[in-house]
């Protein structure tokens, strides 16, 4: 066999193998590991895509938010940017599914508060945290107000609160007066939507829908540096600070400490 034999059956080879789909298939496993390894470089916990997501979602919360209280709905409207970010960018599947792994590790927490609080479980937290308080003091119920007036065309709700009764508060002193409504120790300020709920039957109120534009715990306005130490002050910051909705489904006069019960 000469070497101008070998040279043709080289080149016959090498045609016949590059007309097959062999190559196709090699070209397609290592694309695909390159985009795996890239992808699985990209996303590591110590990559710097992740710590981008992780710096962005950082930025946009306020400052130590983290120290006081995670939010679902905040949450979910990072996650939702990010990806639809992508999705617009016609990232493909393998990479999709890398981030959304990433940006699951980045906003995942423990009891997290939802986009909607209810002012009856608040107020029924509320209670729960000073009923040892109320048990020793012998108090029947809190002291809970509701005061709504109508201004600028907009119609406002403000809830007042206090764990020591009105009657308590005025057998502890000779004389004493009425306490007015800033003098208790909670508010929480609402611009009501206009938007309600129907009750679940002929019996139950409609529930109306508010926002919270002003706080206050222990009658200090709520901020950042304060300590939230209960789950009603944690719903309170959730409303405060996260721009959830409050859901109005309760009278002044539903809540009691339950000692007579």
């Amino acid at each position: 066999m000469t070497q101008q034999t070998l040279e043709a059956l080289l080149c016959e080879r090498v045609s016949a193998y590059a007309a097959s789909d062999r190559p196709r298939e090699l070209i397609d496993a290592g694309i695909e590991k390159m985009f795996k390894d890239v992808v699985d470089d990209t996303f590591r916990s110590y990559g710097d895509f992740s710590k981008a997501i992780k710096d962005a979602v950082k930025s946009a919360l306020p400052a130590n938010v983290s120290d006081m209280f995670e939010l679902t709905r905040y949450n979910a409207i990072v996650a939702a940017a990010l990806r639809e970010r992508w999705e617009e960018a016609a990232i493909q599947s393998l990479i999709l599914k890398s981030a959304d792994q990433a940006i699951s590790e980045v906003l995942t927490g423990e009891g997290l508060i939802t986009g909607e609080v209810s002012l009856k479980a608040l107020l029924e937290a509320f209670v729960d945290a000073n009923k040892e308080e109320a048990l020793k003091e012998g108090w029947e119920r809190p002291e809970i107000r509701f005061e709504e007036d109508t201004r600028y065309g907009s119609t406002f709700l403000t809830i007042f609160f206090d764990p020591e009764p009105e009657s308590s508060y005025r057998a502890s002193g000779y004389n004493r007066d009425r306490r007015n409504d800033y003098s208790l120790k909670h508010r929480i300020s609402v611009r009501l939507t206009g938007e309600e709920r129907p009750g679940a039957n002929q019996w139950e109120s409609a529930t109306r829908i508010g926002n919270v534009y002003s706080a206050c715990l222990d009658d200090k306005k709520i901020d950042l540096k304060m300590s939230v130490r209960s789950n009603w002050e944690r719903m309170l910051a959730a409303l405060y600070f996260g721009n959830a909705v409050l859901l109005v489904d309760c009278e002044p006069d539903d809540f009691s400490y339950g000692i007579d019960d």
